[in-house]
Parts: structure tokens; C-alpha cells; sequence
């Protein structure tokens, strides 16, 4: 277990200290953080439309005053609550399960690229899991207190909970319906009706959270929309979609935030996928989990079926998607049941003990191999996010000379921003005006870019910096549809780039990662 520990605290540490660029989203959150005050961040919105729990804004805005406005300030909070997490878990899972078990499901939370990646971002999806796991800890603690001092400590942690992870309601629903179910089975109504002091003391709470910060942007129809289009909401318009639904997400779970997936190759066929992403094995050990947890802990087995269900009825009625990052804090739930499997098998003491070592081994190797890879090759963590929005900045700072002009493009606004709040620059850029609704064609459009470009004060040394976003927050994807119709507005802008002026040099990610793989572009032009 201390090996286990160990390694799954040293790739956490090992990427905090790398110290990527802020990605998309994290600077939009992080904008918040570094430039509000704390009466601000209380007070008023969030800039670009964000939303967080109080309580993660309240901790990492005072990580950002006592150490500096720097990313590793942004990122103390998550990895704090990453590496809490790996201890919390291991007496969790050691009261819910056998040596093997115990082996596998921390090494899963430990070793999970996707878990690892949100131990280290300055966004709350790692102090969710963080909060998921601390509630099961508190579970196991005070098992079996059920009087009114324990109602009111239950009570109490609900209370506060909610303030830092919205998707604790989620848990601590699933947990009340399932202690209350095992009082109502054994008839102990006294204790059942005493729970309804923390369920009571928690719903008050989470009403004053959501009607002070949550309800702000939790309608926001633009938001809707995106996670609509992102398939992340169940289809209720028939029996059919909605069980396809359901088999992609179980699927998609597996490999994010699961992690297990020995492959990425989205190239392939989805059969074939299946199969490059080792996704029968978890299939077979979530059938022989629950066997295990019907036998050894019918509790549990509820708890995690009404936290399920409670997610995806949120998702059926659009107030909480079902996607990748929003449904981090449900992988302890779910590594429990896995690991489960792995135990039911191994008491069989025939050949499917054999079977049990084999499984959990092709179970930890795909996310063992990918986070060791991740080290040796740092670009790789956070696939998509992997951003360089701070490495092109300072390299315009590096190479600007006086003089020379300075055009930051429109999507390129929010990171040049935060950047500039971050580091002292030696240059003053022109922010870039977003004409995608004025104009009504792609020549329109360039034409009043264009115009821009030329009138500043030197056209013969113009650093011009870009970034692959094309939809802002607050914009409904594939509005201007002329500007969405073959989703290429960002390389149409390169190619026009190039059509009026001549390019001198530009920026090229130093890591081994190919320019096309960035998500941050500049170029020195000299226009004609």
C-alpha cells in the first residue's frame, strides 16, 4: 500500500511542479480568483459567466493571497485534496473490502491519468472527488450511531459539505436513502425518524448555497445548450436513445474519469475501441461486484445505485450534465464496486481466483502505463488540455522588440488577460473585437479584422496570437451559423493570416508536442 501511495503522490507532485499553462477553463475560473477580493468573489459575478462552489473560491482565492497569483497557487487547493484523498481511501476501501480489493481500488485512484490530471487543476472537480471520498470516510467512522449527538455531527458535516462540492448532494442523498432504508428494514423507527435532522439541516443549507451562487448560471440556456449538443443530458424521447444513452455513458465512464483505457485511438471503430480499451474487463468485474456487495454490504450496493440514479435524473432534467469532468466525484463509488469484483472472484478458490489476479491486473495496467507515460512525457497529460497559452505569451515577451505591434485575436482576449495579471510583460497588446455576429460571410468578417491589423502603428513587425476556442462562454455553439457551418473559422483565420502578410517567425511548443497540437498560435507578420 505504501508503494501505491507513494507512486500515485509522486505523479501528482511530479505535474504540479511541471507547472502547465492554464487551459480554456481554468482561466476563465481562475480570472475570478486572482483579481476579485474576497468581498468581490461573495458579492458579485464571476467573470465569464463561471460558477463555483463558495467554498473551493473562499480556499483558493487565500492560497492566491498567501502565495502569490501564480498557477501552482491556483492548482495548491486540488492537489491538497488529491493526495488527502489516496489516505482517506485506503481505510474506506479496507472496511468495504478484502486485501485484493483494497490493492486494486486504491492503485485505480491512485494511477487514473483523469483523476491524477484533476489532483492538479485549478478547477473544483478534484475537491468534489475529494468531498465524495471524505463522506464515505465519515461513513465508516460513525457507523452504526444513530443517536442525536451523531444525527447532529452528521448534521453538521452535510451543512458544510454542500458549500464545497455541489455534487455532494448527490452522496449524501444516495447515503441518507440508504441508511434509511436499513432502519426501515429492521423497523428502528426512532433512529429513521432522527435522520431527518441532517437531511433536514442539509437541505437547508444547500437551499441558501444555490439561492446565494449556484442558481446564478445553473439555467443559463447557453450552458444548457452546449451540454445538450455534448450528448450530456439522457434523451427521454424514447425507450431506445435513452438505453443507447445509458451504454455509451457506462462505456465513456470507463475511460474518463475511470482512466482505464490502455488505448486513446479515436481513430478506430467503436468495436474496435471496445477492445483497445479493455472495456469487457470492468464490464465483467461491475456484474461481479455487485454480487460481492449484495452479499457482504447490501448498503453500500444502494447507496451507489441512488447516487446513480439521482445523477442521471439530474441529467434527464438538464440541471446537471452527465459528462467526463462533471462526473469525477462518482469514481471512488464506482472504483469500490470494481474492486469488489475483483474480491468475489478470488474467493472462489478455483479458477477464478486465477482469473480475479489476471482481471485486476489488465484492470491497473492500462492506468499505470498511462500515467508513467504522462511523466515521461509530459504533453500528453490532460490529452486535449493540455494548453500552452502561457509558453506563447512569453514568447512574444521574449522576442518583442520596441516598437514592434502587438494584436491579441479575440479568442486569445481571456488568457492574454489573466497572463498579464500573472507575469509583468514588456508589451502592451491590442485586444482584437469579436465580429463574428456583425459581419454575415467570412470576407465581411476578415475585412473588419483587417482593418484592425492595418491601422496599428507598425505593420511591418505585428505579433499576431491566436487560440484554437471558438465559441466563447456565454455563446451558443454554431451561432453565427455561416461563421460554424464547416467549423473551421480558426483555420480560416491562419490561412487568411498568411494570404496578407509574409510570416517572420513564430511560436513552436518547446516540449516535442507538434505546433499542430497547440492550442495557442503566434505569428510575426509583416503585412502587406
Amino acid at each position: 500500500m505504501a508503494a501505491i501511495l507513494s507512486l500515485g503522490i509522486l505523479f501528482r507532485l511530479f505535474h504540479f511542479f511541471y507547472n502547465r499553462s492554464l487551459w480554456e477553463d481554468e482561466v476563465y475560473l481562475s480570472t475570478g480568483i486572482v483579481e476579485m477580493s474576497f468581498r468581490e468573489l461573495f458579492t458579485k459575478p464571476l467573470p465569464h459567466l463561471q460558477s463555483a462552489p463558495p467554498g473551493y473560491l473562499l480556499v483558493a482565492h487565500s492560497f492566491v493571497v498567501l502565495f502569490g497569483k501564480n498557477e501552482q497557487a491556483l492548482r495548491l487547493y486540488s492537489l491538497l485534496t488529491g493526495v488527502a484523498a489516496l489516505f482517506l481511501f485506503l481505510p474506506v476501501a479496507r472496511y468495504f473490502l478484502r486485501p485484493l480489493g483494497t490493492t486494486v481500488a486504491l492503485a485505480l485512484l491512485a494511477f487514473a491519468p483523469p483523476l491524477v490530471y484533476h489532483a492538479v487543476e485549478a478547477k473544483p472537480y478534484g475537491p468534489e472527488l475529494f468531498v465524495t471520498v471524505l463522506i464515505l470516510w465519515l461513513y465508516v467512522k460513525y457507523k452504526g450511531q444513530n443517536n442525536l449527538q451523531a444525527m447532529l455531527r452528521w448534521g453538521i458535516w452535510s451543512s458544510m459539505l454542500v458549500w464545497f462540492a455541489y455534487s455532494s448532494v448527490f452522496v449524501l442523498a444516495g447515503l441518507t436513502a440508504a441508511v434509511g432504508a436499513a432502519y426501515m428494514r429492521s423497523k428502528q423507527w426512532s433512529a429513521l425518524l432522527r435522520l431527518f435532522i441532517p437531511v433536514g439541516m442539509g437541505v437547508v443549507s444547500f437551499g441558501a448555497v444555490y439561492l446565494l451562487f449556484a442558481r446564478h448560471n445553473a439555467g443559463s440556456g447557453w450552458l444548457v445548450y452546449f451540454f445538450y449538443k455534448c450528448n450530456s443530458y439522457l434523451p427521454l424521447t424514447s425507450a431506445k436513445e435513452a438505453v443507447v444513452w445509458l451504454g455509451q455513458r457506462v462505456f465513456l465512464f470507463f475511460h474518463y474519469p475511470l482512466g482505464l483505457s490502455w488505448s486513446n485511438n479515436i481513430m478506430l471503430k467503436a468495436s474496435e475501441q471496445v477492445l483497445q480499451r479493455m472495456s469487457l474487463v470492468p464490464v465483467v468485474l461491475i456484474g461481479t461486484g455487485v454480487l460481492y456487495f449484495y452479499k457482504h454490504s447490501k448498503r453500500y450496493l444502494l447507496l451507489l445505485a441512488a447516487v446513480l440514479l439521482l445523477a442521471v435524473v439530474a441529467s434527464a432534467l438538464k440541471a446537471y450534465p452527465f459528462i467526463d469532468r462533471l462526473t469525477v466525484y462518482l469514481a471512488p463509488l464506482v472504483i469500490l464496486l470494481l474492486a469488489g469484483g475483483c474480491d468475489y472472484l478470488v474467493a472462489k478458490r478455483n479458477i477464478l481466483t486465477q482469473a480475479s489476479y489476471a482481471l485486476a491486473l489488465l484492470l491497473v495496467f492500462g492506468p499505470l502505463k498511462n500515467s508513467v507515460a504522462q511523466v515521461v512525457t509530459p504533453y500528453l497529460f490532460g490529452e486535449f488540455k493540455k494548453s500552452y497559452h502561457r509558453e506563447a505569451i512569453q514568447y512574444i515577451n521574449t522576442n518583442y522588440r520596441p516598437g514592434d505591434a502587438v494584436y491579441i485575436h479575440w479568442n486569445e482576449k481571456p488568457a492574454y488577460n489573466l497572463y498579464r495579471s500573472l507575469t509583468p510583460l514588456r508589451f502592451t497588446g491590442v485586444l482584437g473585437n469579436d465580429y463574428r455576429h456583425a459581419a454575415g460571410n467570412f470576407p465581411d468578417y476578415f475585412a473588419r479584422m483587417d482593418a484592425e491589423l492595418h491601422a496599428l502603428p507598425n505593420t511591418k513587425r505585428v505579433w499576431v496570437i491566436w487560440s484554437n476556442t471558438d465559441t466563447p462562454v456565454g455563446n451558443y455553439i454554431d451561432d453565427p451559423a455561416w461563421y460554424y457551418q464547416h467549423n473551421d473559422g480558426v483555420q480560416r483565420f491562419r490561412q487568411h493570416l498568411m494570404s496578407i502578410g509574409r510570416r517572420l517567425e513564430g511560436f513552436n511548443p518547446a516540449d516535442g508536442n507538434s505546433n499542430t497540437m497547440s492550442d495557442a498560435h503566434v505569428s510575426l507578420m509583416e503585412l502587406y
